[in-house]
């Protein structure tokens, strides 16, 4: 009768015999080991400075976090400025120097539209109504120079947008911009209803410019006789840059007309042909409100309507 045997196989280098048994900590022992000494330790050097690293931020993190700490940003001295001068005396002399504008206007030019500073006289060119001191009322007041305010806003309340010296023709997109703009700007920071009233009057006048076929202003106003001036065409810049201010009156006043009468002219620009999406041509029909010019600039008579469609 045959009897069993039982074979025994003794472990080779090739395969180990706990090699499928072994945990994934048996396994990395053996390669722990397996690595020569100068590579056991930068290994134990790159593990020690993580495990630092992520130590000491989270004890940073738990008794003295960034974003609880004061912040304070040193004043700034412009070393290549001989006056070494910090903001605040910058500030200071920027006042300053507006105060020594508004007294030279006041002194040789109160009232009308411009100084001119060489000959200490004045002019009237932008219709009478005193567009420097109307433009500069709500730097006035921004810089806290409260006297000058009030005495510009005085005169402001005075003056009779209806009638213009001499005849003159106002340009409607310069009126626009200085006069309606100031006068919003400065009522939004002094709420004084004075100014609000004398914004609604110079929009007023200046509606007779949209009476066109597409709605299209017209470059020129004769506020005097209630009317605008015909035109054949009107830049982009002087069509396109009136809708901050008209919005903003009707938003001021609660008469949607103002608001409806300038977004008319968006609407329909936004329409026109044009040769590259999102450009236009300077130049536009007034009649059929098409673009009738192929130049296209960010520079003059361009500039603005971008500006104001970014605005």
């Amino acid at each position: 009768m045959h009897s069993e045997s039982t074979v025994e196989f003794a472990p080779t280098d090739e395969q180990p015999l706990l090699a499928k048994r072994q945990s994934w900590k048996g396994r990395m022992r053996s390669k722990w080991y397996r690595m020569d000494r100068l590579s056991r330790v930068l290994f134990s050097l790159v593990i020690l400075t993580l495990g630092a690293a992520t130590v000491s931020r989270i004890l940073i993190e738990v008794f003295s976090p960034f974003d609880s700490r004061p912040i304070t940003i040193p004043p700034r001295v412009d070393e290549d400025n001989d006056t070494a001068r910090t903001d605040d005396e910058r500030r200071q002399a920027v006042r300053a120097a507006m105060q020594h504008a508004w007294q030279g206007y006041r002194q040789y030019a109160f009232g009308k539209d411009e100084l001119q500073p060489v000959s200490n006289s004045s002019n009237n060119k932008w219709g009478g109504w005193g567009v420097t001191l109307i433009d500069a009322l709500d730097t006035l007041h921004m810089m806290e120079l409260h006297a000058e305010f009030k005495e510009g806003v005085r005169h402001v309340a005075n003056l009779d947008f209806t009638q213009a010296k001499n005849g003159y023709k106002t340009p409607f997109f310069e009126m626009v911009i200085r006069s309606l703009g100031g006068l919003l700007s400065a009522y939004e920071m002094s709420l004084d209803q004075r100014l609000l009233k004398k914004a609604k009057e110079v929009g007023d006048v200046l509606m007779p410019a949209f009476d066109t076929p597409t709605g299209i202003p017209y470059p020129r106003v004769n506020v005097s006789a209630g009317k605008a001036i015909p035109s054949d065409r009107v830049c982009i810049a002087e069509a396109g840059t009136v809708q901050l201010e008209y919005w903003k009156l009707s938003e001021l006043t609660g008469i949607p007309d103002y608001h409806e009468t300038a977004q008319r002219v968006v609407d329909l620009l936004d329409q026109a042909d044009k040769p590259y999406k999102g450009l236009y041509p300077i130049w536009i029909d007034i009649a059929s409100g098409k673009m009738d010019s192929g130049s296209i600039t960010f520079g003059g008579m361009g500039d603005s309507w971008y500006e104001y469609m970014l605005k």
